[in-house]
């Protein structure tokens, strides 16, 4: 399911598939969003670099097997798995390309500039 904010949303993908999405609004931005990958790595501090990508990795991996096994995926899962994306999009671990990333997805009712 896409929840579109008034604003429009954002799109969480991972190895080509799309895992999760989260609204835009006025309250909720762009930079709210990316914010959690900064704060995971701040919570993080102390903790070996390394040891910090295999663990994101290996949650992000999992969502993953779970999505395209058609398993539930509970709510905090997706919260988790927008902070691990971000960290390791963050670390450079990942770059924001075809197949791992976010896209934002303006409204239709919103006018784009370009």
């Amino acid at each position: 399911m896409i929840y579109q904010g008034s604003k429009g949303n954002i799109s969480l993908f991972y190895k080509g598939k799309l895992i999760s999405n989260f609204p835009l609004t006025k309250k909720r931005g762009v930079d709210d969003y990316l914010y959690h990958g900064d704060y995971l790595l701040n919570e993080c501090v102390g903790i070996p670099i390394l040891e910090q990508i295999k663990n994101f990795s290996k949650f992000c991996s999992a969502i993953y097997f779970r999505k395209i096994q058609d398993k539930p995926i509970y709510k905090s899962d997706h919260r988790l798995f927008l902070s691990c994306l971000m960290a390791l999009l963050r670390l450079k671990v990942i770059d924001n390309d075809d197949d791992n990333g976010y896209l934002i997805m303006p409204s239709r009712r919103q006018k784009v500039s370009v």
